[in-house]
């Protein structure tokens, strides 16, 4: 940059702007790629159908049934991670559903109202309990924090490991659409 420009407003925006257009562009290449949403901490929708895919290639070789888990919070206000208190209910409610799901098993956040576990090895029919024991803890954390509202579960048991993961947390979305509030709604694919 010559002398002549470090003092001409209208070219300090004009670098301003292309700086920001820059930034916007390296956020959104790493949300399109990274697995971790850098504000949060916890896995994105890519680090959760990651997972997901390490579970059917696992069913492949093993024949090891897994899970999803797709939790719901209709009436959630958009939180923004940059808040402090937005970013700590993010934070509480992927802890809450962790602690809701065994260690082997991975929570992350699928968009502004929904969350989402993918639950590794299951022995058949354990995914009712895993359900059961998130939403007791949930509606603990819904009865302490009014303003998460109530919360709607989708879960499968996957026992086929041709359907891809996309498909998968779809499948849980929609029995999330369809389950009662505080209730989760289980099936098998």
């Amino acid at each position: 940059m010559h002398v002549e420009d470090q003092n001409d407003p209208t070219r300090l925006r004009e670098l301003l702007d292309g700086t920001r257009d820059e930034l916007d562009r390296l956020r959104l290449m790493l949300d399109v790629l990274g697995t971790v949403d850098l504000e949060t901490g916890i896995l994105n929708r890519n680090g959760l159908l990651e997972s997901l895919e390490r579970g059917r290639r696992w069913m492949s070789r093993r024949g090891d049934i897994f899970g999803a888990m797709v939790v719901r919070f209709p009436d959630l206000p958009r939180l923004d991670p940059s808040h402090p208190d937005d970013l700590e209910t993010i934070k509480h409610l992927a802890a809450t559903i962790g602690a809701g799901v065994r260690e082997v098993d991975e929570v992350g956040r699928l968009d502004d109202v929904t969350f989402a576990a993918s639950l590794a090895d299951l022995n058949p029919g354990a995914i009712h309990v895993v359900a059961d024991r998130v939403g007791q803890m949930l509606t603990k954390t819904s009865a302490n924090r009014p303003e998460v509202g109530p919360f709607r579960i989708g879960a499968v048991e996957v026992l086929n490991a041709g359907h891809l993961p996309a498909m998968i947390v779809q499948t849980c979305e929609a029995l999330a659409d369809n389950a009662e509030g505080g209730h989760a709604a289980i099936g098998q694919i």
